[in-house]
């Protein structure tokens, strides 16, 4: 099997795990230019293969990937605060919902026609007011057997004729129904006897017309004629003249009374809501179901209104978030939230950290190349895929920043073949190129003590040790050397911030090739592994040295391992 081959078959189980999830593409905390096109670039390079991908960020970008992005006239990935689950994740049955007074058969029929254990009761403007369940609408007719007898309290006359298909005959559609439920299935004589208990009341009776006229004269509030039989003339004018509501049916009468039933407006079989922010943490809701021993949530905006329903199938299927990270490995350098997420992808050119795990295989791919963005281009032509012109002209200028323009000790042959293939495919020739980056990076300088010792800084935990190293790329070394002690001061803020047992600053000099170092904290495995004395100096000159990836870190690790 060539490479290519195989890439595709990794790619190709790679869109058999996620199916139909969307893949987040993020690159490292304080992305740099490397890490925003490549977060662009594999989101490109998945979704040519059918995998749904969103290119995600971290925090802001620096000025220099503005600067490219503008160039080339791509957006930006979108910012995200953290991958962990939340309620908006993994929430269904937005549509799915009823209002207050509609019929509660509306309510069943929904959850019926659907699945559903719970179905939402809304008011005005989508608020909820209650949940109707399998549960409660059990413990109501529960309660309605104890009683052994089907009694309607202000049911609108519109929900019977809704659910039931029926037509009014005498009387207001918009009227009430309200009373004890009878059927007049009687003999002859015992009318007379019963009379006085059904006066007020709802009678259903079939076409029986002596019936129905000595329930008209008994004072009934509402005769239900079932079976579709027509009412006569003589009965409807009495009902007009007592006032009664007179409805005929076209079912019979035992089907009649189960809808008459099923009439109520369904918040009377309802039950108080467990509602939870659709921002919540899934696991926030966990527990909150439990602590309330509910079977499901009801998921709200922050004005209360309905979004959606979290059931226990969404609890038990639901996996981390599908995620693939670019330009780095480790989750101390990744977005919070990360070892809660399914990583699925890794593509690197940085050093292994060895803290992410997985459950099943994934597509890892993580090479000694000077940018991610180098591997991402020779994976795009081993598919096979074509890239744009304009994300083409994207990677190759994050090639020539994640290298120095070709002069940092991490180039490789390889870089240097991708730079002339991308600038051929983006139509612009390379010194062009070259010179763009250099105002490019200009712009990227930072000039207040904070930012320059956080916009770009990796932390690292290594036996125990947790430790940082900041590098700041410059072609003027010297406004930052002046301000020495400032830029000191604030690194040993940081590292306590940061609980760093020290922290390293390399100002790295991009045209002459060299690198001014700071530190704080246990200065001594870096004095021993740079072979550098700071005992009484403020910083160390190490020419030749430009690449915090291959040239420090490693010796670092070396001394502390």
């Amino acid at each position: 099997m060539s490479a290519g081959e195989g890439l595709k078959c990794q790619l190709g189980m790679l869109r058999d795990l996620v199916g139909d999830r969307e893949v987040i593409v993020v690159g490292h905390k304080a992305p740099d230019t490397d890490a925003i096109i490549s977060s662009l670039t594999f989101a490109y390079l998945a979704s040519s293969v059918g995998i749904k991908c969103k290119a995600c960020r971290v925090g802001s970008f620096q000025p220099e990937t503005r600067v490219v992005l503008e160039k080339v006239g791509l957006p930006p990935p979108e910012p995200i605060d953290d991958v962990r689950v939340r309620a908006r994740d993994v929430m269904g049955g937005g549509d799915a919902s009823v209002a207050v007074g509609d019929p509660v058969k509306a309510a069943v029929d929904l959850m019926v026609s659907k699945s559903l254990t719970a179905v939402p009761i809304v008011g005005e403007g989508s608020r909820v007011q209650g949940v109707f369940t399998i549960e409660s609408f059990a413990r109501y007719f529960i309660r309605e057997l104890a009683s052994m007898r089907l009694r309607l309290d202000s049911v609108p006359l519109r929900n019977f004729l809704k659910v039931s298909r029926s037509k009014v005959v005498v009387g207001s559609p918009e009227a009430c129904l309200d009373g004890r439920v009878y059927v007049g299935a009687w003999g002859k004589g015992s009318e007379e006897a019963r009379a006085e208990e059904i006066k007020g009341q709802i009678l259903v009776v079939g076409d029986r017309e002596d019936v129905q006229v000595w329930a008209l004269r008994a004072g009934v509030s509402a005769l239900i004629v079932t079976g579709g039989h027509e009412v006569k003339p003589a009965v409807r004018e009495l009902a007009k003249a007592s006032n009664v509501i007179v409805a005929v049916s076209p079912y019979d009468t035992y089907t009649t009374l189960r809808l008459l039933d099923l009439s109520q407006p369904v918040e009377r079989f309802a039950e108080d809501p467990l509602t939870v922010h659709e921002s919540a943490l899934l696991t926030e809701v966990k527990q909150e179901m439990v602590r309330a021993g509910v079977r499901v949530a009801i998921v709200v905006d922050e004005l209360g209104r309905l979004k959606g329903i979290i059931g226990r199938a969404e609890l038990v299927g639901e996996a981390g978030k599908p995620v693939a990270l670019v330009d780095h490995n480790e989750f101390s350098q990744s977005v919070d939230g990360v070892e809660e997420a399914q990583v699925v992808a890794v593509v690197d050119h940085h050093r292994v950290g060895g803290d992410v795990e997985t459950i099943f295989p994934i597509l890892f791919r993580v090479e000694p190349l000077g940018s991610t963005n180098t591997i991402l281009w020779r994976m795009a032509k081993e598919c096979g895929v074509s890239i744009p012109a304009r994300l083409a002209e994207a990677m190759l200028y994050a090639i020539l920043s994640d290298t120095l323009l070709l002069r940092s000790p991490t180039t490789t042959p390889l870089d240097r073949e991708a730079v002339k293939e991308l600038a051929d495919l983006a139509g612009v020739s390379l010194d062009e190129a070259v010179n763009f980056m250099r105002i490019a990076m200009a712009a990227n300088e930072p000039s207040d003590p904070r930012d320059i010792v956080t916009r770009d800084l990796k932390v690292f935990n290594v036996k125990g040790v947790r430790f940082g190293i900041a590098q700041v790329l410059t072609t003027r070394p010297e406004n930052y050397l002046i301000i020495y002690n400032r830029i000191l001061e604030t690194m040993a803020k940081v590292a306590q911030e940061k609980g760093l047992r020290f922290l390293a600053l390399m100002i790295t000099d991009g045209i002459d090739n060299k690198t001014y170092l700071m530190a704080v904290g246990d200065r001594e495995p870096i004095e021993k592994a740079l072979k550098i004395d700071l005992t009484n100096k403020p910083y160390a000159e190490l020419a030749g040295v430009t690449s915090r990836k291959s040239q420090v870190l490693p010796r670092i690790l070396k001394h502390l391992r």
